[in-house]
């Protein structure tokens, strides 16, 4: 697999020119990748041009005791390592669920997001959603599709705002300008994302889904506003849909605990 072939099919499948690409990816999935996770990224820009932006998850969850946006590593993969550490990479302030991007409206997609919450309205994943962009799951599945979490922010179930774990703290330091600045968390973070496949779906019903093959990856691409409709849509329907059952998960089983009477 090369750039060049990555690049074409992204585009066979509809990508077009000036899109504002959201990407979560696994490059294992993918098999070999001449010239790796750089590969991956430039097949998308190479398809996107200079007028489109490309967004990836950067984030570190809680293992930062500061949050430093030019040095912190994110933990989702290898590909977004390779866009964060891009001279030309931007990366929102967001001390846990940062974002990267590189592109047109990479600054305006970023900024205040230290403000928004984390995946919640106002972000910069809801940002792209507004701007006519899409989701591209390339060897993923919807755990990883944080859009989702932007349509939860939206529908407003009773358990949003609730900690994902017992010991979550309730600020975070991000070290701005050289100084060090407290961002608060409590109520803004995001919940479990392992029930979020039941979207997929709703998705294909509504014919919103365009799957492809990537090397060896499945892969899909959806309008991200379609994402967060479909979200809304489910949760005002029945709304535990996205809480899972697995019985260890402390977030979803407190969710059901503490649900209104």
């Amino acid at each position: 697999m090369k750039r060049n072939q990555i690049a074409k099919t992204l585009e066979r499948a509809g990508v077009p020119d000036g899109a504002n690409v959201l990407l979560h990816s696994s490059l294992s999935s993918l098999g070999e990748v001449e010239g790796g996770a750089d590969a991956v990224i430039d097949g998308v820009l190479d398809v996107i041009g200079i007028d489109g932006t490309l967004m990836v998850p950067t984030f570190n969850y809680w293992a930062a005791d500061l949050f430093d946006p030019r040095s912190t590593p994110g933990l989702t993969g290898l590909v977004t390592e390779s866009l964060r550490t891009r001279p030309n990479a931007i990366r929102s302030l967001h001390p846990t669920h940062s974002v990267a991007a590189i592109g047109k409206r990479a600054h305006e997609f970023t900024d205040g997001h230290k403000r928004s919450g984390a995946l919640r309205v106002g972000s910069p994943v809801d940002k792209l959603a507004k701007a006519n962009g899409y989701t591209i799951l390339l060897g993923v599945r919807h755990e990883s599709n944080s859009t989702i979490h932007v349509g939860e922010a939206y529908a407003k179930p009773w358990y949003l705002g609730l900690p994902f774990g017992e010991m979550d703290p309730d600020k975070a330091n991000v070290l701005i300008g050289g100084s060090v600045q407290a961002i608060k968390l409590a109520g803004s973070q995001p919940g479990c994302s392992i029930a979020f496949n039941t979207i997929e779906s709703r998705l294909r019903r509504h014919g919103e889904i365009v799957d492809l093959k990537i090397g060896a990856a499945t892969c899909q691409f959806i309008a991200a506003q379609a994402i967060i409709d479909r979200t809304v849509a489910l949760i005002k329907e029945r709304e535990d849909a996205l809480l899972c059952s697995w019985g260890e998960c402390f977030f979803c089983t407190n969710s059901r605990f503490s649900r209104p009477q």
